[in-house]
């Protein structure tokens, strides 16, 4: 039997013109692809080179650079007699790049360092073991003594990847003193209250630059390939307080405490009488600035630690508010004898009284029903407008304030400004007064000739 043959269609022939019409095609796509292309190129080289260059020049420097921050020293503190309150000390924060470690010494390391820098040996080991970090911190601001030994132990076993970096910390030498008007900075040195926090933008320096180029890996770059930008410490701060004031002050204070067994905090202010400077300002008692976040009170700490979970974290926070508080300026005074000034002051400006004038003291005054007794029962009788201000008759002045009248009364208490803030420069001043107006006043009465 024959195999039956298939027919196969004959080949199509291609004529020259159809020829040199696909090639013209060809061509014609090819030139648009490119153009297409091209066209991208310049639509996405406007953008990276017009629209947004800073994003992609930072990307590009992140890849290329290791920036590496030299902390600026904070400004020191003085008092008016040259007593140094607060300054920067040199410190090292230890740092480490588990990548760099040889891995031989990945265990031996975070032995070593977990010892000599006193921190979690486990946690520690876990970083030293991811190798594909660069960065991870070991412990703040150690002193040199600690920074030495770390600096041997890798000397000795040829580690390379942990960094000793220079830092600064804030400290106080003169320990309890003025705690309450220096206040504290935070771990970062940033100023978190009182007079550091006040004047934290003159006292935070400018901080330093290392600018080392880095290889494809990551890796840093041999010292040629190094910028140092050096840093800018921070104004030095002169108070008006005067040290010595300063410390009879809170001697005084601290003594009424014991004495008197003041439960709410005592409270001291001298002044210049001339300029309005202050002198000293203090309250007992107050904590050490070098160790703020310490309950100073034993009670309250006691009462504190005996606490738990989240009771425990509100009280302690509570306490360390009331302890850090100044209350010189941000609680409400009831001033009582001291106000006569104030009357004194505008009865004499006011002409309503001279110093002779006369008044009588009976022991008590009888003003709208209500009777009000001279200090410790005293009978001053007759006495003169100046004897009254001498022996702070209470009687004597009920009948200058009815002289003077309610309208002249309140008009000098707004002109002596107390109905507003002082302005004085330290945080937390309460800015609202609590007072009567002319409107609120009872009518005003003449108890004297």
């Amino acid at each position: 039997m024959k195999p039956r043959r298939t027919s196969q269609p004959a080949p199509r022939h291609i004529t020259p013109e159809q020829d040199r019409h696909m090639r013209r095609r060809t061509r014609a796509f090819c030139l648009a692809m490119a153009a297409v292309c091209f066209g991208v190129l310049l639509v996405r080289l406007f953008v990276l080179q017009v629209l947004d260059p800073e994003r992609y020049a930072e990307r590009a420097a992140d890849q290329q650079l290791r920036d590496t921050v030299i902390p600026a020293a904070r400004g020191e503190i003085y008092s008016a007699d040259g007593t140094l309150l607060a300054a920067s000390e040199t410190r090292w924060t230890i740092r480490a790049s588990p990548r760099d470690l040889a891995d031989d010494l990945v265990q031996p390391a975070a032995r070593a360092l977990s010892e000599i820098l006193e921190i979690d040996y486990e946690k520690t080991l876990a970083a030293f073991s991811n190798r594909t970090s660069n960065d991870c911190l070991l412990k703040r601001r150690v002193d040199k003594e600690t920074a030495d030994a770390v600096r041997a132990w890798c000397v000795e076993n040829g580690a390379e990847g942990i960094q000793i970096r220079q830092d600064t910390k804030r400290i106080y030498p003169e320990g309890d003193f003025m705690g309450v008007l220096l206040g504290f900075t935070d771990v970062d040195n940033a100023g978190l209250w009182g007079l550091e926090l006040e004047y934290d933008d003159i006292l935070t320096g400018q901080n330093g630059r290392v600018l080392t180029a880095k290889d494809a890996w990551g890796y840093d770059m041999p010292q040629s390939y190094s910028t140092l930008v050096e840093a800018t410490p921070g104004a030095t701060l002169t108070l008006t307080i005067d040290a010595n004031i300063q410390r009879y002050l809170e001697s005084a204070l601290a003594a009424a405490v014991q004495e008197h067994h003041v439960e709410s905090r005592a409270v001291g202010i001298v002044m210049d009488v001339d300029t309005g400077a202050i002198l000293a300002m203090s309250v007992k008692p107050d904590y050490d600035p070098n160790d703020p976040r310490t309950i100073v009170d034993e009670e309250t700490r006691n009462t504190v630690d005996a606490l738990e979970g989240e009771a425990r974290s509100e009280a302690l926070q509570a306490a360390q508010q009331a302890q850090w508080r100044n209350k010189a300026i941000s609680d409400l005074y009831e001033p009582g004898s001291v106000f006569k000034l104030i009357t004194a002051a505008a009865a004499l400006d006011t002409g309503a009284c001279t110093a002779d004038s006369q008044f009588v003291c009976s022991g008590s005054i009888n003003v709208a029903g209500t009777r009000f007794r001279c200090a410790n029962g005293h009978i001053h009788g007759l006495e003169t407008f100046a004897q009254g201000l001498a022996v702070s008759c209470n009687p004597c002045f009920i009948q200058i304030g009815a002289r003077l009248g309610k309208e002249a009364f309140c008009d000098y208490f707004a002109a002596f400004g107390l109905r507003e803030a002082t302005g004085i420069d330290l945080p937390g001043e309460i800015a609202r007064s609590e007072y009567y107006t002319a409107d609120k006043m009872g009518l005003a009465q003449d108890f004297g000739p």
